[in-house]
């Protein structure tokens, strides 16, 4: 066999056709098991690499879907959030499990062409966007400027009456009120509200702070609303800030796992007990929230099941399929930041 094998002489020492071969090197099309398993062997052996660009451009697919996580620098974010990772992880569990690689893009351009460009440039099939942040006006205009394009996205993020985009998220709002409604039913009059109001998911994850109030007939302070940064640094010095000045509180409901974190962290060093003098429920039942002291009452979107429908919702949508805005279970998981042990 020659230094560089061809297709063709691997057919020929597998005693197959060249098309069964190139069959074979697909783990979506029908070749016998056995038959696959000796032509991959023989490949192996003989040091044989598929051409993989040249077998995509001939289905005109990537067999790769982007993954855009929409970070905002000037605030100091990064990919090192936990959420992050674990939406990250979860789609690309979802993606090799359906034969796809993921390419993944991290930018803090709002110009709707750094959304698309792995899109227009072919090296994607389709697109996942974790997170509105500011781009939901963008997203919106995908249909009117980019055509197609459009129908190649999936969004993760909460939902509004004016999203003409595909979304995949938790249901923000509930999730907003199961967290208030807890605090407030353990007693607590005065819930502070954390989180970046600005960005959909969290204003929705505010309506149900509201609503938690209105349904126990308790008005709502507008002073206990900080608008923060999804960043623990932001979260502990904006806690530490309200404290020193006064501010009173006996309960609080953050928009992120990290953010109540840091706010556990910050209340303990002016010597504030959690549960006991403050009672704090987080959002996303990340992996750490179960082991931190207290551990934290959170509310659970269900991260990992969030990325495997973006996934299905988006080769659906490459199949031509009309597919649903579609929300993820959200629920309350009560742990001891509000709840302490026997109780």
């Amino acid at each position: 066999m020659s230094e560089k094998p061809t297709m063709a002489e691997i057919a020929r020492r597998a005693g197959v056709n060249a098309s069964t071969v190139s069959r074979a090197f697909d783990a979506n099309a029908p070749v016998h098991e056995a038959t696959r398993a000796k032509i991959l062997k023989i490949a192996a052996d003989a040091g044989y690499a598929i051409n993989a660009s040249a077998r995509n451009l001939r289905r005109q697919s990537s067999e790769a879907l982007g993954l855009v996580i929409p970070l905002r620098h000037e605030t100091g974010q990064t990919i090192s959030d936990p959420f992050f990772l674990q939406m990250v992880a979860a789609v690309c569990d979802a993606a090799k499990a359906r034969g796809y690689d993921v390419i993944i893009n991290l930018h803090g351009e709002r110009e709707l062409v750094s959304q698309t460009r792995l899109l227009s440039s072919g090296k994607a099939d389709g697109l996942i966007v974790v997170g509105q942040a500011e781009h939901h006006e963008d997203l919106c205009q995908l249909g009117d400027q980019f055509g197609d394009l459009a129908r190649r996205v999936v969004v993760w993020g909460g939902q509004s009456d004016d999203c003409n985009y595909d979304l995949v998220g938790s249901d923000n709002a509930l999730g907003g009120f199961l967290a208030t409604r807890h605090l407030l039913e353990l007693g607590c009059r005065r819930v502070l509200f954390l989180g970046p109001i600005a960005a959909p998911e969290v204003e929705l994850r505010r309506k149900g702070y509201r609503q938690a109030h209105a349904e126990l007939g308790l008005a709502v302070d507008e002073a206990l609303t900080l608008n923060v940064e999804f960043r623990a640094e932001q979260a502990f010095a904006a806690v530490t800030r309200a404290v020193d000045a006064g501010l009173v509180f006996d309960g609080l409901f953050a928009a992120s796992d990290v953010m109540a974190m840091a706010a556990i962290r910050a209340l303990a060093e002016r010597h504030i007990s959690v549960p006991e003098d403050v009672r704090i429920v987080g959002y996303d039942n990340i992996a750490q929230t179960a082991l931190t002291i207290p551990s934290l009452t959170t509310i659970d979107q269900n991260i990992h099941l969030g990325g495997a429908m973006l996934v299905d919702h988006l080769l659906r949508k490459l199949a031509g399929e009309r597919v649903a805005h579609a929300m993820t279970p959200t629920a309350l998981v009560v742990r001891e930041s509000t709840v302490p042990p026997g109780q």
